[in-house]
């Protein structure tokens, strides 16, 4: 039943050493139905023993993703190439895992690395000896090896890898690397400088984190740039000077657009009223003159400086508030497309903004579903898009989370005016991500959608998703009439 190392000899009034358990199913059997620990050396030991038994069942799932793949690969459904059947696959297992496409994508991925790249890693995985993350730090390190060199250094580091810390581990790979590739690290900078991006991470409480990963000679001039608008601001401000560059990158970004940080409007705002103030009374009624370099906004460079964008861009920013947390009687989230729920006060700031543009919208009181666009606005938007770009608020697909308005908006059922089928309307169309759309056109897919827009994905597989479209206000219990009250009519 157990495979218990022969070096050690445990005495029989020791208690069991559980780390020595092989993981598997009858492992944790055991663990499970066991006792209480005699002391505090057998309950470490169960500590460590689920860790390997975790390691165990990762690498068991792991060798079912990459089994499920493959057989799709090797055997396509008819009409579907080899990468497409990749694909399809690949979806339906993200589907399953409650995954985004990114982390779909990632998680097949690294499973299919581990087991056809790796054998001896995912070997150890199974086993217990060593964890998930210890598994991605050699494969993440060998990324740029080729076969035969990648298989010198796992062969290298393996050994030792279970009695290290991941950062042990991360140094011995990165030094087997240089040993066995010295031209390693010239590919590895090349990849990651194609890597670079921006991402947009959503955080609590109205914030988000905008990172970028850039080329480290740019980075550095990016922080330059930032921190001298930010000194430029001089002593007499009162914000840090974390806060400063954090100002100092939204007026960069925005300014040429309309918009500019918070901290430069209220500064802005403030220079106007002081020059205001001073003026003679028989010229009350002129225009301010105008503020110059860091005077004007805060985070600004001052006559000199470093010059500020000149690209003219347009953008479109989506914020959602409940009619009664306008009126202050509520303290009910907006929300923010691309973001999501933001606090009351926030959402009623930036409604109040005077370049806001306003357009009405109805919901059902009770599930919060859109039910009407209204079209009052200036130079309105094509009336159904925004209509059903409102109502989804993000791609079809489930668990998507690309904002709907970068999405293809597309016909559930295919357009075809001959036959009199697939209706341009809100009952038919839905916003999609590229993926999800191609997704849906593939041998073994269908989507049905209903009139309030949920639609109801099946896959090859014979599985089920339902996705809603979310609620743009909080759904509301009906309050039940009694028999005292008099009808509402």
């Amino acid at each position: 039943m157990f495979e218990i190392d022969t070096h050690r000899l445990v005495p029989r009034s020791a208690p069991l050493a559980w780390t020595e358990v092989a993981p598997d199913g009858m492992a944790v059997l055991i663990l499970d139905q066991a006792g209480p620990p005699v002391d505090g050396f057998e309950a470490l030991e169960r500590i460590g023993a689920w860790e390997k038994v975790i390691a165990w069942a990762q690498a068991r799932q792991y060798a079912e993703i990459t089994q499920f793949v493959a057989a799709a690969e090797t055997g396509p459904a008819a009409g579907l190439t080899a990468a497409q059947a990749v694909e399809s696959a690949q979806a339906e297992v993200g589907m399953m895992l409650r995954l985004s496409p990114g982390g779909t994508a990632w998680r097949v991925g690294e499973a299919r690395q581990l087991v056809a790249e790796f054998p001896g890693v995912f070997a150890s995985l199974e086993a217990g000896a060593i964890t998930l993350a210890k598994a991605r730090i050699i494969a993440e390190g060998c990324a740029d090896l080729d076969a035969a060199t990648a298989a010198v250094v796992e062969r290298k580091v393996l050994p030792r890898a279970p009695q290290q810390t991941a950062g042990q581990l991360r140094a011995a790979v990165r030094r087997a690397v240089l040993r066995a590739d010295s031209e390693a690290a010239a590919r590895r900078r090349e990849r990651k400088r194609r890597e670079r991006a921006v991402v947009l991470y959503p955080e609590r409480d109205g914030m988000a984190t905008l990172s970028a990963t850039l080329p480290a000679a740019e980075a550095v001039g990016v922080f330059a740039v930032l921190d001298q608008h930010a000194r430029g601001c001089g002593s007499a401000d009162e914000r840090p000077m974390a806060a400063r560059r954090a100002d100092a990158l939204v007026d960069l970004v925005l300014r040429e657009t309309g918009f500019c940080s918070t901290a430069g409007q209220q500064a802005a705002a403030a220079e106007v009223a002081t020059t205001c103030s001073t003026d003679s009374p028989t010229r009350s009624d002129s225009p301010a003159p105008p503020l110059s370099g860091s005077e004007r906004l805060p985070g600004l460079a001052p006559e000199g400086g470093v010059p500020t964008v000149t690209n003219k861009v347009s953008i479109q920013i989506r914020v959602t508030v409940p009619l009664d947390t306008l009126r202050g009687v509520s303290e009910e989230p907006g929300e923010l497309a691309g973001y999501g729920p933001i606090p009351a006060d926030h959402a009623r700031q930036l409604a109040a903004d005077p370049d806001s543009i306003w357009h009405r919208l109805v919901t059902d009181p009770v599930s919060g579903a859109l039910l009407d666009y209204g079209t009052t606005r200036y130079r309105p938007p094509p009336h159904l898009t925004e209509h059903v770009i409102t109502r989804h608020q993000y791609c079809q697909g489930p668990g998507c989370r690309v904002p709907a308005n970068r999405c293809d908006l597309d016909h559930n059922i295919p357009f075809d005016p001959v036959a009199g089928e697939g209706p341009t309307s809100a009952a038919n169309l839905g916003p999609k991500c590229r993926p999800h759309h191609r997704l849906k056109g593939m041998p073994g897919w269908s989507v049905s959608q209903y009139p309030d827009g949920t639609i109801i994905w099946t896959t090859p597989s014979g599985h089920t998703y339902r996705v809603d479209p979310p609620p743009l206000t909080e759904p509301r219990t009906p309050t039940p009439v009694t028999g005292d009250e008099p009808p509402p009519f």
